[in-house]
């Protein structure tokens, strides 16, 4: 039984890390096309051909980062500033998302796009602990950059 257990743990991993590895990160000069995902109050979003700026959190410090640079903002003034926020909160088990983090989420005054599942997002490169921020132009990456400051993404998002 011992020797099953192992086997079926390394053959998940192994296929987490064969899934993994199909995956084309997009990068600089790369077109962006993105899945239409809800909200936090369920509302369908699509990559708006308008959008200069996405900013994509993927862990509770890069959504922290994020919470604090967008503070007074809402949905008007991420509009005026070409900004799609998205946060991936696959890794985060279904009760804390539903329960705790979701409804908290659902107090800001802008739209925060959610990818529930982990293949959704998975082609956009990320940092542990740090915001994801694509410059957009006509469709494709100009400029990726990561941080794990809320004055450097405010300053860069809203100039």
């Amino acid at each position: 039984m011992h020797l099953l257990k192992k086997i079926a743990v390394f053959s998940i991993l192994l296929l987490t890390f064969a899934v993994s590895a199909n995956v084309k990160v997009l990068s600089v000069g790369d077109s962006i096309k993105l899945p239409t995902l809800n909200d936090q109050f369920d509302n369908p979003h699509s990559f708006k051909p308008s959008t200069q700026w996405l900013v994509l959190a993927h862990d509770m410090d890069s959504s922290r980062v994020t919470r604090d640079a967008f503070a007074g903002q809402n949905n008007e003034t991420l509009q005026q500033a070409n900004i799609q926020y998205y946060a991936d909160i696959s890794g985060m088990p279904g009760l804390i998302s539903s329960y705790i983090a979701i409804p908290k989420m659902q107090k800001q005054k802008y739209d925060i796009v959610l990818a529930k599942e982990d293949d959704e997002l998975a082609f956009l490169p990320s940092e542990d602990d740090k915001v994801s921020i694509f410059k957009i132009e006509n469709g494709k990456v100009v400029e990726f950059i990561t941080t794990d400051n809320a004055e450097v993404l405010k300053k860069t998002v809203f100039k």
